[in-house]
């Protein structure tokens, strides 16, 4: 283990690249090369032998990140964890380490996020140069661009790399930080820069962390994640922080972005996933330190459940492609949110199998779709919706073992256990789980329907684009076999050897017990008919001559379900509360400070009043 303890002889030296801070270091390098070639640097005709400008700019970045991802396989190699920290000493408070630790868990969700980062930089060059602008600003949107993804991505692993409180909160306020700026520089696509509708909720999520720290005590920023005790009322803020960095339902808000903006693919897989995979580690080790007494209760299930049953709802109403791809994968998180509640082992191995569907079924479920939207190529979008829903040798199977420990009612050795404060209530959470469930299963089927939608740009890749979308489709889909098929190979991995579900079976998916396989095909099933019935309903509404206006009443109605269900309006609510109450303090400042100093007339007024009566 190397420890940085003394800061007057601080130095970086060479080995500090093989500790957990290695990887993002060489990604933050990376970036400031983009940068100054940006800056400082202009294209040169005799370049164009070596590709685009622009293309040249993207493999400068994908160097980079090919330095930063064999950096990262070298960490796993080492005899024990390596562990890297900085003394930190505020002015007015006991001061504590900057820690970072490449163990297991952080080890395994550094390894999801480069994958999914590193999609995101190889489709940053897809799009044609904006023909409005010169070669030399082109030249410095993409580099500026690419450079922040770098950016973004390198916090995102000094987030997840993580060993105490103190670094989790510091590292929020980075990653936050880059968030925003990425929202200001050239798009990937055609438009605006997508804005978040609410990032001031994601924000809040660092004031929480801060927060936890008062009743943790002078010692509790020092307190490891992995084996710390910190209070209930910190553990709790811990809890609703990661819930907000991964946008589970409701807390999503931060992730949307305003109505009538695009995130195209590389936006996603760079400003969406990761942030969500930061907040699925963080709602692990959370859930490590709060123990059985805190999550096993019935409220959290039911809270838990009506949250995933809102977020299958918008998935099921939205009427855009936008809207729809953004509602998945919030569900697909929400899911790891309910089971990090119903498994029986509590920690990061509670939220290992949903955290790797979402990664990598959600990741190849996103690329598949751009796939089928480009030539009607199922097998990529197929793969990740049973990842998704949790269909044998995915998995997402696993976590669907999880879940169906709401079927063992009876069979509960310790009363103080989830299943033992259920009791009965076990069948009514289960028949709401199967309901919210099929909606999902029935919105994820929708992503064959219709026409495809969207630019040029989105719809017409090159040979050189199919390429390396082909590619990206084999790096995702072979870690997801590997999970589906070799579970106990990814649990190593991790070095989580207990978070394969006992209702599993041995081997896993082949020999799982009858709940399980219930769990599975009730909702499964179900949803089919669904979406079944729902195509049925809209074909034969569009054929029928009596009722002509019924079809575009019902997808109103469709639209004004899923904008309450978006819950995109509390965001709308609040910028007008807040410019309400501006222009409310304004008017105030105006009278008291404007032309008539009527405050101060008042205030004169009311002295010589007192000085009278006196």
């Amino acid at each position: 283990m190397l420890e940085l303890s003394d800061m007057d002889s601080f130095a970086l030296p060479w080995t500090a690249l093989v500790v957990p801070v290695g990887p993002p270091l060489i990604l933050t390098l990376g970036s400031i090369v983009l940068w100054i070639m940006g800056g400082f640097v202009r294209p040169a005709a005799r370049w164009q032998a070596f590709g685009s400008p622009t293309g040249i700019l993207s493999g400068i970045a994908l160097l980079f990140w090919l330095i930063a991802a064999a950096m990262t396989v070298a960490l796993r190699v080492q005899p024990t964890a390596p562990a890297y920290s900085i003394p930190w000493q505020p002015f007015f408070s006991p001061g504590a380490d900057l820690l970072w630790v490449s163990n297991g868990w952080n080890w395994y969700v550094s390894c999801l996020i480069l994958l999914l980062g590193g999609g995101g930089l190889l489709f940053s060059g897809i799009s044609s140069p904006n023909s409005e602008l010169t070669l030399e600003e082109n030249w410095h949107g993409r580099a500026m661009t690419l450079a922040l993804s770098l950016n973004a991505i390198s916090s995102a692993l000094f987030f997840v790399s993580s060993g105490n409180l103190l670094t989790v909160t510091l590292m929020w306020v980075v990653m936050d930080l880059f968030v925003i700026a990425r929202s200001t520089v050239v798009p990937e696509g055609p438009g605006p820069s997508p804005t978040r509708q609410f990032q001031g909720l994601s924000m809040m999520g660092a004031l929480l962390l801060l927060i936890g720290l008062l009743p943790a005590g002078q010692s509790g920023p020092a307190e490891l994640l992995a084996g710390g005790r910190l209070p209930q009322e910190t553990v709790i803020l811990m809890l609703v922080a990661g819930v907000i960095r991964a946008g589970v339902y409701p807390l999503h808000l931060w992730l949307l972005p305003h109505r009538g903006e695009r995130l195209y693919m590389p936006d996603r897989l760079i400003d969406q996933m990761p942030p969500a995979l930061c907040g699925l580690w963080l709602l692990g080790w959370s859930s490590g330190l709060a123990g059985e007494e805190l999550l096993a209760r019935p409220e959290i299930v039911a809270l838990a459940l009506l949250g995933l049953l809102g977020s299958a709802i918008a998935t099921f109403t939205t009427t855009t492609r936008q809207e729809h791809t953004t509602f998945v994968l919030i569900t697909a998180v929400g899911i790891a949110g309910l089971t990090s509640i119903l498994s029986e082992i509590r920690g990061p191995a509670a939220v290992l199998w949903p955290t790797t569907t979402f990664a990598l079924g959600g990741g190849l479920w996103l690329i598949g779709e751009r796939i089928w939207r480009a030539w009607h190529w199922q097998i990529p979008i197929s793969v990740g919706v049973l990842a998704l829903v949790g269909v044998p040798f995915t998995p997402g199977f696993l976590t669907q073992s999880v879940v169906a420990q709401l079927l063992v009612v009876g069979s509960c050795p310790d009363a103080n256990t989830l299943c033992g404060r259920l009791g009965v209530l076990m069948w009514p959470l289960f028949a709401a789980y199967v309901v919210t469930q099929m909606i999902y299963v029935s919105s994820l089927l929708r992503s064959w329907d219709g026409e495809p939608e969207g630019s040029v740009w989105e719809l017409s890749p090159n040979a050189w684009v199919i390429g390396r979308l082909l590619a990206y489709v084999v790096v995702l889909a072979i870690p997801l076999a590997t999970a589906g098929l070799f579970p106990a190979m990814m649990t190593n991995l991790a070095n989580l050897p207990d978070a394969i579900p006992r209702g599993a079976g041995n081997p896993p998916s082949a020999v799982a017990g009858w709940q399980v396989w219930l769990t599975l095909a009730g909702p499964l099933t179900l949803g089919i008919f669904l979406a079944i019935a729902r195509t049925q309903v809209r074909d034969a509404l569009s054929a029928s001559d009596n009722r002509p206006g019924t079809l575009p009443t019902l997808r109103a109605w469709s639209s004004r379900i899923a904008r309450l269900a978006t819950l995109d309006w509390i965001s709308r609510l609040t910028r007008w509360g807040t410019g309400r109450a501006g222009a409310v303090w304004d008017v105030g400042l105006e009278i008291v400070e404007g032309g008539g100093h009527m405050g101060w007339v008042v205030v004169f007024g009311i002295i010589g009043y007192l000085l009278l009566s006196a």
